[in-house]
């Protein structure tokens, strides 16, 4: 297992820096330091290869969830600390390699839309609670709102590639969970929310330069 973690290492780095297509086998076998043999033991090809990169940050993201979950916070808040658990993830590969990859059309026939249909499922059925328990204006409709989350969280994490290399998207993050809440939750939870911090509190650290591993999804100049 120690081979296969190595190899799936190596190309969560390299689908994060380059295309699929652009991706070079080569290059994968150079980053992970094992034979030819061992690649093709454990994957059939370089297709098989980033189906397993997906898997995993599925993988990744279904266990954010399930620990957002176990804190045992209010709907909304728990929304917030599943943007700073993927805040979290993108500082390494595989999660960026991940949407990468979905977002060309690789994510495998078994996972149409991922990993946008995945947190838009979520994020409704926490805003979908949250109206429910009353931390909702009553004209804000739960599942227009978790669109609007995945929209603007997938605008943000493209422009902050293309204009910062990431090193803004924590404060893109912070602006825009601020914007949105603003406009969307209860003013007794707004006027909770803002004494403890805001999104400021939860991302913490965040909001410094994000260090990232593997050089990131970034066009090689």
């Amino acid at each position: 297992m120690a081979t296969r973690g190595a190899i799936l290492a190596a190309a969560a780095e390299e689908f994060a820096a380059r295309s699929y297509h652009e991706a070079s086998l080569s290059r994968i076998l150079e980053r992970s330091k094992v034979t030819k043999g061992a690649l093709y033991f454990h994957f059939v090809s370089k297709e098989s290869i980033a189906l397993a990169v997906v898997d995993e940050m599925e993988r990744l993201c279904r266990g954010m969830v399930e620990r957002c979950a176990a804190l045992g916070l209010d709907p909304l808040r728990t929304a917030a600390q599943v943007a700073r658990e993927m805040q979290d993830a993108l500082a390494g590969p595989e999660v960026r390699a991940g949407q990468r990859l979905c977002g060309e059309g690789l994510a495998g026939p078994s996972r149409p839309g991922w990993p946008f249909a995945f947190w838009q499922e979520v994020f409704t059925d926490l805003f979908v609670r949250a109206g429910t328990a009353g931390l909702l204006v009553p004209a804000v409709d739960a599942r227009a709102f978790a669109r609007t989350i995945v929209d603007v969280s997938a605008g943000a994490f493209i422009a902050s590639l293309a204009i910062s290399e990431l090193t803004d998207l924590a404060q893109r993050v912070c602006e825009n969970w601020e914007l949105l809440l603003g406009a969307a939750a209860d003013p007794a939870w707004l006027d909770a929310w803002r004494a403890d911090g805001g999104m400021a509190a939860v991302l913490g650290p965040h909001l410094g330069p994000m260090p990232i591993d593997g050089g990131g999804w970034v066009p090689e100049r």
